[in-house]
């Protein structure tokens, strides 16, 4: 008698309708954004200074000399370069101070309704005398050239220069910084410059496999040939939404995924369900009532990670051999 035919196991899965986004990866890097520095405005000894990584905001001490004098991180633009007191002259550096100070929590000594301006009247000096009982200094309502450091807003040290015990000196870089977002940075074919764009969403592997969610910062304008590398290309960089996820993986490589295209709502089926048809074009093979199987053509659309996207004689819940 002759030898029964082995009935082999059919694996199979179900038509799914979701959406369907395709991507595409890019290598990045972790890292801080921009770079500044922070120019000493006291003489003496440094009698304490920041440290590498440390996170300097508003009202912060940044360094100190001869163990009595200390330098306050306040926000603006425009660099301290005098003195400011009763009989200062209007200026936009009186500004920023009021601003700072006001923001810092002195409001009602200034008042509730008080606009910053150039001009350094008494409720500003009434304001400087009350942050500096708060900060361990002589209250005379006057700011010494250097016991105040302007920058435009919280820095991170990245390097300090001088060592303790050494002479401060006006004038002197005292350390480097950058901004305090980690951010993303990859550098991308100029040619295909249109594919972002600022504010777009992406997302973002870490080493360990965990994922954060990115926004396009900026695109640089100027297109650059890096060493090595035989194309132009343009930086971009990334802000992270959830920085808290990063830990300390500053310079670490990253993989950036950026959704290039997205189909809502259509059919999709595993990649391994479709059958290349001799003549062209795509089939899949659909289970039958009666539990045999039968081929109908299929028209392919976008693939991902999970399938591929599908439309023709079949819909959601339908079962497809794979």
């Amino acid at each position: 008698t002759s030898a029964a035919t082995p009935i082999v196991p059919i694996s199979t899965a179900t038509i799914t309708r979701r959406t369907i986004e395709s991507t595409e990866e890019f290598e990045g890097t972790l890292g801080y954004a921009g770079d500044g520095v922070i120019i000493a405005g006291l003489n003496g000894t440094y009698t304490k200074l920041p440290e590498e990584g440390d996170i300097l905001r508003l009202g912060d001490e940044i360094y100190e000399v001869d163990g009595t004098s200390s330098s306050y991180l306040m926000y603006g633009k425009r660099p301290a370069y005098r003195a400011l007191d009763i009989d200062s002259s209007n200026g936009p550096d009186v500004r920023q101070l009021e601003a700072s100070l006001k923001k810092i929590g002195f409001r009602n000594i200034l008042g509730q309704d008080f606009q910053p301006d150039w001009n350094f009247r008494r409720k500003t000096e009434d304001a400087v005398e009350q942050w500096q009982k708060r900060t361990g200094q002589e209250r005379d309502g006057r700011i010494e050239f250097g016991e105040v450091t302007f920058m435009p807003g919280a820095v991170r040290i990245t390097q300090v220069l001088p060592e303790l015990g050494t002479r401060a000196q006006a004038g002197a870089v005292l350390a480097y910084t950058s901004d305090t977002d980690l951010v993303v940075t990859l550098d991308l074919e100029a040619d295909r410059r249109d594919i972002l764009a600022v504010g777009d969403e992406v997302s973002v592997e870490l080493p360990d496999g965990t994922e954060a969610v990115g926004k396009v910062k900026d695109i640089a304008s100027v297109a650059e040939t890096l060493p090595g590398a035989s194309e132009p290309t343009v930086e971009v960089t990334i802000k992270l939404q959830n920085a808290d996820v990063v830990g300390d993986l500053d310079g670490a490589e990253v993989t950036v995924s950026v959704v290039r295209e997205t189909r809502p709502d259509v059919l999709s089926v595993p990649v391994d369900a479709l059958v290349a048809l001799r003549e062209g074009g795509y089939a899949i093979e659909l289970m039958a009532d009666d539990g045999g199987t039968y081929l109908t053509l299929a028209e392919v659309g976008l693939f991902d990670d999970r399938g591929v996207e599908v439309s023709g004689d079949f819909g959601a819940g339908d079962t497809v051999v794979v």
